[in-house]
């Protein structure tokens, strides 16, 4: 069973409080819980943060994780402080962060999306040209490996020596296929297929 501390909403619409438990991670937000630990009114002023320091220790101690929120509150009274000095592996992995990304309009997606395709038709019109070369045959050679250019890495002698195999087989298969064509037979129409009923 997962533990987890985290808070417990309660109070009427739009006058909320919080207490602070022990429940399992698969029972609702406002659910089930095994230990009400402390309570939080973030209404009032100052904000009331009550935790029982005991409590939670233990219940960290055994493998609690605690809920953003509630880590943030407990630094503020140092309960996670006590925690960390128990164990440094605890402040080497904070709990996964939301990451905000920046949120764009539909018009300013498609101002970004013209402005990128426009720098794209620029860069091409700009570069020259470049008019492929004729292919010249060349003989086969029975070389299994291609040596690699001294700058190169392993990788790039790799997909060299891949592209040097597919050429040869291309070739082979040229070759056989060149063999294999009738030369004396003249163009005659396919037979006709037998149909599967007989008349007879």
């Amino acid at each position: 069973m997962t533990t987890r501390i985290r808070l417990r909403r309660m109070g009427s619409n739009k006058r909320p409080f919080f207490r602070v438990v022990v429940a399992d991670q698969r029972s609702p937000r406002d659910g089930r819980f095994i230990e009400n630990i402390g309570k939080y009114h973030p209404l009032d002023d100052p904000s009331v943060i009550e935790i029982d320091q005991d409590r939670a220790l233990h219940w960290l101690r055994v493998g609690a994780q605690p809920s953003n929120q509630v880590r943030n509150l407990m630094n503020k009274i140092g309960i996670w402080d006590e925690f960390v000095k128990e164990r440094p592996s605890a402040a080497a992995s904070p709990a996964k962060e939301r990451t905000s990304k920046p949120k764009l309009s539909k018009k300013a997606k498609q101002k970004a999306e013209a402005a990128a395709s426009e720098s794209e038709q620029a860069a091409v019109q700009e570069t020259p040209q470049v008019e492929p070369e004729p292919e010249v045959s060349e003989p086969v050679v029975e070389e299994t490996e291609v040596a690699a250019p001294e700058g190169a890495t392993p990788e790039v002698a790799e997909t060299e020596v891949a592209e040097a195999d597919a050429a040869e087989s291309v070739e082979a298969v040229a070759d056989a296929s060149a063999e294999e064509a009738p030369t004396s037979e003249p163009d005659r129409p396919p037979a006709a297929e037998p149909s599967g009923t007989d008349d007879a």
